[in-house]
């Protein structure tokens, strides 16, 4: 395949957490000219501006009314003007937007099919149906885990496993800065010694939260954080208790200095059809970090971090191993940053490119 510019297509605001479309999109704009396309927002008139974050365009469509599709005739015209007669890669990471392949060629296509979206909460009405004309018609599908891997292996030799990765240098440097000021109010004394135990969670708050595991651990004398935007759920689900703290969404730049001030990670993930396939972005993260990471057996983590990640089958197991992960293993600990040194973005990038370019 060749290419002179990419349009990503994507369900995941590019100011929204920071996640697999923002790591890999940011590094394909270092080989092509990257146009980021947003589903649309609400707005008071229809408009398609084009916006730079970095060396990226965002469009973001205004619509007054959200009932019309994620990629209508004004978008695909707002699309085609910024392409400009350049041959153009299509990278979808939602099957909502596949008109952009449509238009622009499917023999010019890429699905990198980051979650099983049609499991998940709210999943827009016809979403499997388009996603298996996806994963026929899509010149390469990447798999963002093991999981999905096996999912979509069937449709042949352009289906490639393509695990996420890490930054590791930034998540790195939590071993070295002193703690987020929402944190360092909870750390006593000259010695810096923590007043209580403190554990962590940086992502999307959603339904695929076991919120049981959650208040079993904040049932000990210990301090929560859960740092990222509640969605798609009621909030009467949230613990409501002293030692749980809610930060809201925090930018990227935030997180290393947030992890420093942890004493172990945790991905208290429910487990049903929206976590089956998960492969989370924020396990090499936290094992970069430093941290000890307790988690719900999910799938992929038990496949790729079993050596490192302490599990749990439920709510009292999960508290009691968010307990036992204090003090630290440091060997254990060296072995996860090992793991997470060795999965960076930069080269998982540069293999997707290559499989594209080796066509």
């Amino acid at each position: 395949m060749t290419f002179d510019c990419i349009v990503v297509g994507s369900h995941l605001r590019f100011d929204g957490v920071w996640q697999r479309p923002h790591h890999i999109a940011t590094r394909l704009a270092g080989r092509a000219p990257v146009l980021f396309v947003e589903e649309p927002f609400l707005g008071s008139g229809d408009a398609d501006p084009i916006v730079t974050r970095g060396a990226v365009s965002v469009l973001r469509p205004t619509r007054r009314d959200l009932a019309a599709a994620a990629i209508d005739p004004a978008t695909l015209g707002a699309v085609r003007r910024w392409v400009a007669g350049r041959r153009a890669l299509v990278w979808l990471y939602t099957p909502m937007m596949t008109p952009l392949a449509a238009a622009l060629g499917w023999d010019q296509s890429v699905y990198d099919r980051m979650d099983d979206l049609a499991s998940f909460a709210r999943a827009p009405r016809g979403l499997r149906e388009r996603e298996e004309l996806l994963l026929e018609n899509a010149r390469f599908v990447f798999a963002g885990g093991r999981s999905l891997y096996e999912r979509c292996r069937g449709y042949g030799a352009k289906v490639r496993l393509a695990s996420s990765g890490v930054e590791y240098e930034h998540f790195a440097r939590a071993r070295a800065i002193a703690p987020h000021r929402v944190i360092a109010d909870l750390w006593a004394g000259a010695n810096g010694a923590p007043k209580r135990p403190v554990f962590g969670y940086a992502g999307v708050i959603d339904e695929r939260i076991d919120f049981a595991a959650i208040a079993a651990l904040a049932a000990h004398p210990v301090e929560v954080f859960l740092a990222g935007p509640v969605t798609k759920i009621d909030g009467a689900l949230l613990p409501r208790r002293t030692n749980v703290h809610f930060t809201g969404q925090m930018p990227y730049a935030d997180l290393p200095s947030l992890f420093a001030g942890f004493d172990a990670a945790i991905m208290p993930f429910a487990r049903g059809a929206a976590t089956a396939s998960i492969s989370p972005t924020k396990t090499p993260e936290y094992l970069a970090a430093g941290l000890p990471v307790v988690s719900t057996p999910i799938a992929d983590v038990v496949a790729d971090y079993a050596d490192v990640v302490r599990f749990a089958r439920d709510p009292a197991e999960f508290a009691e191993a968010c307990i036992a992960a204090v003090p630290r293993d440091v060997e254990r600990i060296e072995r996860g940053a090992a793991l997470a040194r060795a999965a960076g973005w930069d080269a998982i990038v540069t293999r997707m490119v290559a499989a594209l370019e080796g066509e």
